[in-house]
């Protein structure tokens, strides 16, 4: 939206991926409902509960090496570090179009988002990264030939959840609960399903409301979503998708997070609220003091929340790793910069 505050960028928004699937809440009718100035370019190419492929895959690389083709952009920005978002990298590098990349250099060492972010980074010319580890991760990356194009701007979420945090806003719940988010772990044969189970009766024998989100489509969600649509009590309420102005709200008044989401990690600590990352899915990312690690084993996780029961889930402030609220107004300065080159 900050774009269309800026008469120098004319531009066209792709969305694909799980935006555009029911089973995954159809979030592409939230982008559509801001009414951007900028054509919306929906690519449907993945399929209702299934993990995209090579199919998938290579539909998203043909039409976007194809929309590179006939609309001959000055470049297309490509933010994160999905695999749908790796298609798009290929097929603009196929129709030689210039590429800047958000949101690389990070590393998840147990999804196989890291292997395409690296990707994504290799094929870029410009690079936005979210925190000072990304800076260095890829200054290190021998294939980035041009160390000055890579610059830290912090994380866009950070702008928005900042302004969010100064509104008066109520509860989404009465009582106090549990925010959760587990994505597939296939790459490490973690049996995520098995743990979040025995987290979520946990959690609501300590009469912890457990709100739950849906997992990305990795290979594995599955069973995941299986654990998630087999809960009964009344204590546990689910979202496909919450959308930013919910999931802000549920960071706010969580009385924990759970989970081994990239959001525990990012937005979650502006909120301050204990935070639990369970498993290796996401080793190796820069992690804010106030985020607590545990392997995939019940007793270590079921101690954790008794302390923080125990503490009466004591808040505390966290680093601002990822910003302090100013990453867009630096993105479109670079932006303009780029474009008068």
């Amino acid at each position: 939206m900050a774009l269309d505050k800026n008469d120098s960028h004319f531009y066209k928004l792709i969305i694909s991926g799980s935006h555009l699937l029911k089973s995954f809440g159809s979030t592409n009718h939230a982008i559509e409902k801001d009414k951007l100035s900028g054509e919306l370019i929906q690519l449907a190419a993945f399929k209702e509960n299934q993990s995209p492929g090579v199919k998938e895959f290579n539909f998203i690389v043909q039409h976007i090496h194809e929309l590179c083709t006939n609309e001959n952009p000055d470049y297309i920005f490509i933010t994160g570090d999905r695999i749908e978002a790796y298609a798009c990298a290929l097929g603009a590098h196929f129709s030689e179009t210039a590429i800047i990349h958000y949101g690389g250099g990070n590393i998840s060492k147990g999804s196989w988002d890291d292997a395409y972010r690296y990707n994504i980074s290799n094929l870029s010319e410009q690079h936005l990264v979210t925190n000072e580890i990304a800076l260095a991760n890829l200054k290190k990356v021998p294939s980035i030939m041009d160390k000055n194009k890579i610059y830290n701007i912090g994380s866009f979420s950070v702008d928005y959840l900042l302004d969010f945090k100064k509104r008066k806003n109520a509860p989404p719940h009465s009582d106090s609960f549990a925010l959760m988010t587990f994505h597939p772990s296939q790459k490490l044969g973690e049996n995520i399903a098995e743990i979040m189970n025995q987290t979520i009766q946990y959690l609501v024998s300590q009469q912890l409301r457990v709100v739950i989100t849906y997992p990305n489509s990795d290979p594995g969600f599955e069973k995941i979503v299986q654990v998630i649509t087999s809960q009964s009590s009344p204590y546990i309420t689910i979202h496909k998708n919450l959308g930013s102005d919910e999931f802000y709200s549920h960071l706010k008044y969580a009385k924990l997070i759970i989970g081994n989401s990239s959001s525990s990690f990012v937005e979650a600590p502006y909120f301050g609220n204990p935070i639990l990352n369970i498993g290796k899915r996401q080793e190796g990312r820069i992690s804010d003091k106030i985020i607590s690690h545990c392997d995939m084993n019940i007793d270590s996780i079921q101690n954790w929340i008794d302390q923080q029961i125990s503490c009466n889930f004591e808040n505390k402030n966290c680093e601002e790793l990822f910003g302090n609220g100013n990453s867009i107004p630096l993105a479109l300065d670079l932006l303009n910069k780029i474009g008068n080159e």
